[in-house]
């Protein structure tokens, strides 16, 4: 008989592709993930992995199986799920993706508030770039996302969360008022979140019409508040989300132009899997979520 434990061990392997993350994962020893392939494989009748390298690969009939696996082990814990539901409890575990800036600056503090609503559900953050979270999200790694609606993928389900707004930020070194001009703005330092920084051409969009090109930014950081920082510093300028400068304890000493200046973003999803739909626990959370975003 093949024990739940095998599979769920088959699971972890197919997402990490490496023995000790997958035992990391499962909480259980290094030796304990061998045992438990070894035992499969000797219920299956054929190889469930091969080795490359330090990875661990699945076989093509190990993928097959874990496929199987995943929903299987899915039902179940949507059984466990529906019976709690009729208890009015929420337990289980819940995996939420999304992106570093607003995993950092927003997201990751309201779930730590969820958690204690909640503290029987046990719940994963995972942040990293699009196309990272999207694989995890489309192999059903992933629950449900909260990201820039033009990245959902178009089979999720998605709702309506929040919608962003940017904002040009600098310092006292620099005069901008509501007559700068984008030819006057070019001439300025300019610090970009990312390489081709999304929010600055889209702002220069908004506001004036135009997307420029070929901008030479003078630092290029991956952290919203080390780009606040520098603006600080006067260092630059940039476009930041407006919740994430009324959020920073800096915000005081940074200087914008006013609600000229401010332009609209993108919207903020909710997406989750059609087959999650009715996930009590995905509509517990989506509400929440929607009564936190009234204080960006």
């Amino acid at each position: 008989m093949i024990e739940t434990s095998m599979l769920q061990v088959l699971i972890a392997l197919s997402q990490n592709e490496n023995i000790s993350k997958a035992a990391e994962e499962l909480h259980v020893t290094q030796s304990a993930v061998s045992q438990a392939l070894k035992n499969l494989e000797s219920k299956v009748g054929f190889p469930v992995i091969t080795r490359q390298g330090k990875s661990v690969i699945l076989t093509d009939n190990g993928i097959r199986l874990a496929k199987v696996a995943k929903q299987y082990v899915k039902r179940i814990e949507e059984t466990i799920e529906q019976i709690h539901l009729e208890n009015h409890e929420i337990k289980g575990k819940l995996h939420v993706g999304s992106l570093y800036g607003l995993g950092k600056t927003w997201l990751s503090s309201r779930m730590l508030d969820f958690l204690s609503t909640y503290p029987e559900l046990e719940v994963r953050l995972s942040m990293d770039f699009p196309e990272t979270i999207i694989k995890k999200f489309e192999q059903h790694d992933i629950d449900c996302l909260i990201m820039p609606e033009h990245l959902v993928p178009a089979f999720a389900e998605k709702l309506d969360l929040h919608a962003e707004h940017t904002n040009l930020v600098f310092s006292d070194k620099f005069n901008i008022t509501a007559q700068t001009d984008l030819k006057d703005i070019l001439g300025m330092p300019i610090i970009f979140y990312e390489t081709n920084d999304p929010n600055f051409y889209r702002w220069c969009r908004e506001k004036f019409g135009v997307v420029p090109r070929n901008i030479k930014p003078r630092l290029v950081v991956n952290s919203f508040g080390q780009m606040l920082q520098a603006v600080n510093e006067g260092l630059g300028i940039a476009v930041v989300p407006t919740h994430v400068l009324k959020r920073s304890h800096i915000k005081s000493k940074l200087k914008t132009a006013g609600k000229d200046f401010e332009t609209f973003s993108n919207k903020v999803s909710f997406a989750f899997h059609a087959d999650e739909a009715q996930s009590y626990k995905i509509k517990e959370l989506y509400k929440f979520l929607l009564e936190a975003v009234k204080d960006l």
